[in-house]
């Protein structure tokens, strides 16, 4: 089952918040795994599941409870934001075309009491710079249409709109995104002590897209 894109990214383009000065990027390891399923959880059920049929919510939290979902986060480079040492969220991308160095954006989630602080921007942009540094220069990713907004703000632009895209991870329209070659993000970019600056994430699970 693929990620259903971002759990952060509905935060208001003006909403005033920053990023708190203690806010750390790296990695994600293998002692984090359980706090990463805790984070996805609590961000799918909160941010995009208001916004999904009941069927929907039942089969992306019995997927989250299956060994295969962290093996396939496992496949993707994903970086996690930790704020006073608690992980508040995820974001990750994974290569899908060697010869046009194109990376889908996967795993993108944040904790909803901790969203509109400007995480998810930043967890995006450091996993779109992560890529660029492996040598992707497009993007792409497959978002519901709550996400849609968050997306276009950091210059992907709507590829397709429909129930049957072939990486929708169930049977509701989603949108696939795409980022041309050179378009950059409109939203604030902060540092991470592991990270380089630049690029933001979402995921290869079920994509959740909150900031």
């Amino acid at each position: 089952m693929r990620d259903f894109m971002t759990a952060d990214g509905i935060e208001p383009r003006d909403s005033g918040s920053r990023l708190p000065d203690l806010l750390r990027i790296r990695p994600i390891g293998i002692d984090d795994w359980s706090n990463v399923r805790y984070v996805h959880g609590n961000a799918f059920r909160t941010i995009l599941g208001p916004h999904l049929t009941p069927e929907t919510i039942s089969a992306f939290l019995a997927a989250l409870d299956d060994p295969g979902y962290v093996d396939r986060l496992c496949d993707c480079d994903l970086i996690g934001a930790w704020l006073d040492g608690e992980l508040v969220g995820t974001a990750g991308w994974r290569r899908v075309d060697d010869r046009a160095g194109v990376a889908t954006i996967e795993g993108l989630f944040v904790r909803p009491m901790f969203a509109f602080m400007g995480i998810g921007s930043a967890l995006l942009a450091h996993a779109e710079s992560r890529a660029r540094d492996a040598g992707c220069v497009a993007f792409t990713a497959t978002v519901a249409p709550v996400s849609v907004p968050f997306m276009l703000r950091f210059g992907y632009d709507i590829a397709a709109h429909g129930a049957d895209l072939p990486e929708a991870p169930f049977a509701e329209p989603m949108f696939l995104m795409r980022k041309r070659e050179g378009a950059t993000a409109r939203a604030p970019i902060v540092s991470g002590d592991a990270v380089d600056a630049g690029g933001i994430a979402l995921a290869d699970e079920w994509i959740h897209a909150s900031d």
